[in-house]
Formats: C-alpha cells, sequence, structure tokens
C-alpha cells in the first residue's frame, strides 16, 4: 500500500512541474494585451500619431448571410419558357414563373433537378443535397414539385455545361401557385 502512495505522489508532482512549465511557456510566446498592442503601434509607424496612444476600436455589427429578401416585389418576374428573356438577367435575382416539366434526381449526389422543359436549353432550378432536408423538413419534398405550377425566386446563373440555372437553397425561395 505505501509503495502506490508513492507513485501517486510521484506523479501528482510530475503533473503539476509540467503545468507549471506549459504555464511559463504559454506566457513567453504569449505577451499581455499592453505589452501586444503597444509593439502593435510601434510597428505601424502611422504619421502624426502618438506611439503611447491607445488603438482605436471600431464598432462592428453583423447580418445574417441569408436574411431574407424585403423587397421581393421588386424583382422582376419573368415566364419559365422565356430562355432569352432569362439570359439577359443572367447574375441577377429574378422571380420566374412556370410549369415543371420534370424532376430529375441523382442518386450519386442526391442532388434534385427542377426542369422547365424537355431541352437543355430550358432553366433548370437546382437543389444540392445541403438543402434537401429543408425543403422535406418544410414538407416540400423536391419530387412533389412535378408537374407542378410554380414561382421561384434566386440568381439566374449560366452555366457553360449545363445551361440556365437558378440554385435553390432555401423552401422560402419556391411556391406552389396550383
Amino acid at each position: 500500500m505505501k509503495g502506490s502512495s508513492a507513485v501517486s505522489a510521484v506523479w501528482i508532482v510530475a503533473a503539476f512541474i509540467a503545468g507549471f512549465c506549459s504555464h511559463l511557456l504559454y506566457l513567453r510566446w504569449n505577451p499581455p494585451a499592453t505589452e501586444f498592442s503597444r509593439s502593435l503601434v510601434e510597428l505601424h509607424d502611422y504619421p502624426g500619431q502618438n506611439p503611447e496612444a491607445e488603438l482605436k476600436s471600431f464598432r462592428l455589427t453583423f447580418a445574417p448571410a441569408n436574411a431574407p429578401i424585403d423587397k421581393v416585389a421588386e424583382l422582376p418576374v419573368l415566364q419559365a419558357r422565356e430562355v432569352e428573356k432569362i439570359r439577359a438577367f443572367k447574375g441577377q435575382r429574378v422571380r420566374i414563373r412556370g410549369r415543371i416539366f420534370r424532376v430529375g434526381h441523382s442518386a450519386r449526389s442526391n442532388t434534385y433537378f427542377l426542369n422547365f422543359g424537355p431541352s437543355r436549353a430550358a432553366l433548370t432550378a437546382v437543389i444540392f443535397a445541403s438543402a434537401v432536408e429543408l425543403f422535406e423538413k418544410n414538407k416540400l419534398p423536391p419530387k412533389g414539385f412535378d408537374g407542378r405550377e410554380v414561382e421561384l425566386q434566386g440568381e439566374i446563373k449560366d452555366h457553360p455545361q449545363y445551361g440556365l440555372e437558378v440554385i435553390l437553397e432555401d423552401p422560402s425561395q419556391i411556391k406552389i401557385l396550383n
């Protein structure tokens, strides 16, 4: 019993020494904030500024990346069959109305393709795997759009290989009309 308590004591002392050494190394490579901010002012020799002066701070505000669009009414409304008109709005956000001709699905990537016509020249709305779960949670399974009249909104992309596309990342971007 005495041997095990001596071993435990040695382990406790070793752990204390290791923790103390790591604390010293931390202090060595991470100087206190006052030294750090003073060294920053000295590094940036701004004309007319006192090197002992405090660094300026600026107030920041953040907005979520997927904030709702307030001005939906201002987006132009296009018909899905007017491919050339849609192509003229490449890179812009628009609203598009039309009937889904076919819903394609890639099992390998779990991506859905809402085709507005039988040819590759027709507009396609794409729902990537990262957004499929959102659509299903909102009771809008992508297969349910087949043959339905819809209105969607998003940015027009003219993909060199796949043609005109609108990426649907959120269920709020599409609305079933019939």
